[in-house]
Protein backbone atom coordinates (compact mmCIF):
# COMPACT_ATOMS: atom_id res chain seq x y z
CA UNK A 1 0.00 0.00 0.00
CA UNK A 2 1.26 3.46 -0.93
CA UNK A 3 2.57 5.42 1.98
CA UNK A 4 0.22 8.04 0.16
CA UNK A 5 -3.25 6.03 0.77
CA UNK A 6 -4.54 5.36 4.06
CA UNK A 7 -6.35 2.66 4.98
CA UNK A 8 -10.31 3.06 4.57
CA UNK A 9 -13.32 1.15 6.10
CA UNK A 10 -14.43 -1.93 4.44
CA UNK A 11 -17.88 -0.32 4.05
CA UNK A 12 -19.74 2.71 4.88
CA UNK A 13 -20.51 1.75 8.73
CA UNK A 14 -23.99 3.80 8.44
CA UNK A 15 -25.41 2.07 5.25
CA UNK A 16 -26.35 5.32 4.05
CA UNK A 17 -23.72 5.69 0.82
CA UNK A 18 -20.99 4.15 -1.14
CA UNK A 19 -18.99 1.42 0.41
CA UNK A 20 -15.75 3.50 0.44
CA UNK A 21 -13.95 6.97 -0.03
CA UNK A 22 -10.38 7.16 -1.47
CA UNK A 23 -8.47 8.79 1.55
CA UNK A 24 -5.38 10.15 0.75
CA UNK A 25 -2.42 11.96 2.79
CA UNK A 26 -1.82 15.52 1.53
CA UNK A 27 1.49 16.14 3.32
CA UNK A 28 2.37 19.87 3.93
CA UNK A 29 5.30 22.36 4.78
CA UNK A 30 4.97 25.71 5.86
CA UNK A 31 7.23 28.64 6.32
CA UNK A 32 7.32 32.33 6.85
CA UNK A 33 7.85 34.04 3.40
CA UNK A 34 10.86 36.91 4.30
CA UNK A 35 9.82 39.46 2.02
CA UNK A 36 5.82 40.08 3.19
CA UNK A 37 5.55 38.49 6.33
CA UNK A 38 3.06 36.27 4.75
CA UNK A 39 3.33 32.37 5.54
CA UNK A 40 4.12 30.05 2.53
CA UNK A 41 3.11 26.62 2.26
CA UNK A 42 4.27 23.68 -0.85
CA UNK A 43 2.80 20.02 -1.05
CA UNK A 44 5.60 17.94 0.16
CA UNK A 45 3.96 14.49 -1.59
CA UNK A 46 2.74 16.04 -4.88
CA UNK A 47 5.63 18.30 -6.64
CA UNK A 48 4.51 22.28 -7.42
CA UNK A 49 1.56 22.63 -5.57
CA UNK A 50 2.46 25.78 -3.31
CA UNK A 51 0.38 28.62 -1.93
CA UNK A 52 1.13 31.96 0.09
CA UNK A 53 -1.52 33.42 2.41
CA UNK A 54 -2.14 35.45 5.98
CA UNK A 55 -2.91 32.49 8.21
CA UNK A 56 -1.94 29.03 7.88
CA UNK A 57 -5.92 28.27 7.80
CA UNK A 58 -5.80 30.14 4.35
CA UNK A 59 -2.64 28.31 2.84
CA UNK A 60 -3.47 24.76 3.94
CA UNK A 61 -7.28 25.09 1.97
CA UNK A 62 -5.02 26.49 -1.10
CA UNK A 63 -2.92 23.25 -1.28
CA UNK A 64 -5.84 20.57 -0.27
CA UNK A 65 -7.95 22.26 -3.31
CA UNK A 66 -5.21 22.07 -5.49
CA UNK A 67 -4.37 18.79 -4.14
CA UNK A 68 -7.53 17.10 -4.44
CA UNK A 69 -8.14 18.34 -7.62
CA UNK A 70 -5.32 16.68 -9.17
CA UNK A 71 -5.58 13.55 -7.73
CA UNK A 72 -9.28 13.18 -8.74
CA UNK A 73 -8.46 14.84 -12.52
CA UNK A 74 -5.83 11.67 -12.24
CA UNK A 75 -8.12 8.98 -10.98
CA UNK A 76 -11.15 10.29 -13.55
CA UNK A 77 -8.34 9.49 -16.33
CA UNK A 78 -7.26 6.32 -14.95
CA UNK A 79 -3.53 7.92 -14.61
CA UNK A 80 -0.76 7.38 -11.88
CA UNK A 81 -0.64 10.25 -9.49
CA UNK A 82 2.57 11.68 -10.01
CA UNK A 83 3.40 11.34 -6.26
CA UNK A 84 6.78 12.46 -4.85
CA UNK A 85 8.13 9.43 -3.08
CA UNK A 86 10.03 9.90 -0.96
CA UNK A 87 8.53 13.47 0.47
CA UNK A 88 10.08 16.45 0.26
CA UNK A 89 11.46 17.27 4.27
CA UNK A 90 10.76 20.05 6.27
CA UNK A 91 13.85 21.98 6.59
CA UNK A 92 15.29 24.37 9.90
CA UNK A 93 12.26 26.78 10.65
CA UNK A 94 9.82 24.86 9.00
CA UNK A 95 7.00 23.05 9.81
CA UNK A 96 5.13 19.59 8.87
CA UNK A 97 1.39 18.66 8.62
CA UNK A 98 -0.38 15.77 7.58
CA UNK A 99 -4.12 16.75 6.38
CA UNK A 100 -6.19 13.35 5.34
CA UNK A 101 -7.87 14.44 2.31
CA UNK A 102 -11.36 12.46 0.98
CA UNK A 103 -12.24 12.20 -2.97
Amino acid sequence: MPSDFLPQLPDSTCNTGPGTVPVYNCVVILSAAAANGRLRGRVANLPEIVAEGNSERDVLIQLTKRFKQIVQECTVRKQEVPWQNPPEQAGLNEQQRFIPVHL
